[in-house]
């Protein structure tokens, strides 16, 4: 029995493309090209964010001064977001792969915290303990008698509307 060779490129597939305009289609169903002067692009969002803090209470979150503080965020399109999203979902996939059902609580908040100090920018106005950078970010997330930052940090991180160019949070 004779093999055939199997091309290793798919140029022998069709492309979406040709898929999406294809001959098949009656004439009158083909979808007539239309000029359109809407730049779509024109409703990126910022790649970053500031971040108000609140207290549990709901009231600003401010220093010994009476100033405001923040964290600075990358959101949902950025890149460096985009890569700790990444990141995260590996290993929730590995973590699966490897039989797990549910993750332990202690590992859940570390990779939530990577996930989280991965995608901060800065803290504004304040600094947790002895630690500078990344480890700061990650031991604040970490830490649960201040959850209350990583919560608000988590939940805003999400929201697409905080980076929309006229959003009062960028």
């Amino acid at each position: 029995m004779r093999r055939s060779k199997v091309p290793t490129n798919s140029s022998h597939l069709p492309s979406l493309e040709d898929a999406a305009v294809s001959s098949d289609i009656p004439s009158s169903e083909k979808p007539k090209e239309v000029k359109m002067s809407f730049d779509i692009s024109k409703l990126a969002v910022s790649a970053t964010s500031v971040i108000d803090l609140e207290d549990p209470s709901g009231e600003a979150l401010v220093d010994d001064s009476g100033n405001a503080i923040s964290v600075t965020v990358y959101g949902p399109g950025s890149k460096q977001f985009q890569k700790a999203s990444g990141v995260r979902n590996r290993a929730i996939l590995d973590y699966v792969r490897k039989g797990g059902k549910k993750m332990k609580d202690d590992e859940q908040r570390e990779l939530d915290a990577d996930f989280l100090s991965a995608c901060t920018v800065s803290f504004n106005g304040f600094t947790y303990k002895e630690f500078t950078g990344y480890e700061m970010f990650k031991q604040s997330y970490l830490d649960p008698s201040i959850g209350f930052i990583a919560e608000q940090v988590n939940k805003a991180i999400g929201d697409w509307s905080n980076f929309t160019q006229g959003s009062s949070k960028t």
